[in-house]
């Protein structure tokens, strides 16, 4: 872990029953925590089907990405490039990959192309699910351009939908490294 990161990291090895939390007040999703269900998911992808947990979910799980946008945010941007680059090691473990913005159908597509994706990029219709995982970034309201953004971070999702992991940096400019959620899902 980088030193100069303040990395609020909820991680709960749950086969061996340790645990490691950080000493802050932020608490990133914090109705959801390691060991919860998460809410069910139903979005489009970038091509305008309805995915489920069940559909995007692999044998072992999935690491869904909640970014604020693949058209103006530069960090999640980078976070997406990167995401390509280590998707194929989550694939070997038996792990799928997706990322969920508020971002058009269009601009999903476009990043997909942009970026090579080869995986489902999700549309969050109508604020539903960061709403209902209380990441909804407060600083925005209806009408503004970016109203509808979370508070960025990472679930590493059981194949029966149980959140096993959590990873978020409170400054949205800092993400958390892949090698963390790499390393974590290796114990799933």
């Amino acid at each position: 872990m980088k030193k100069a990161s303040v990395l609020v990291l909820v991680l709960m090895f749950w086969a061996t029953g340790n645990s490691v939390a950080s000493a802050q007040d932020w608490v990133w999703a914090p109705d959801f925590e390691v060991g919860d269900s998460i809410v069910p998911i139903n979005a489009p992808d970038q091509n305008g089907q309805p995915r489920t947990l069940a559909e995007l979910s692999g044998e072992k799980g999935l690491v869904l990405v909640l970014s604020r946008s693949f058209d103006w945010c530069p960090y999640c941007i980078a976070q997406l490039q990167q995401l390509v680059e280590v998707a194929p090691e989550f694939a070997v473990m038996g792990i799928s990959v997706a990322t969920m913005t508020y971002d058009s159908l269009e601009i999903l597509k476009a990043a997909e192309e942009d970026y090579s994706v080869n995986f489902p990029m999700l549309r969050d219709e109508d604020v539903k699910h960061v709403s209902a995982l209380g990441i909804l970034n407060q600083q925005y309201q209806p009408g503004q351009r970016a109203y509808g953004i979370p508070e960025p971070g990472i679930f590493l999702v059981s194949a029966d939908g149980i959140i096993r992991f959590k990873f978020a940096e409170q400054d949205y400019r800092m993400r958390p490294d892949f090698s963390l959620v790499l390393e974590a899902a290796s114990g799933l």
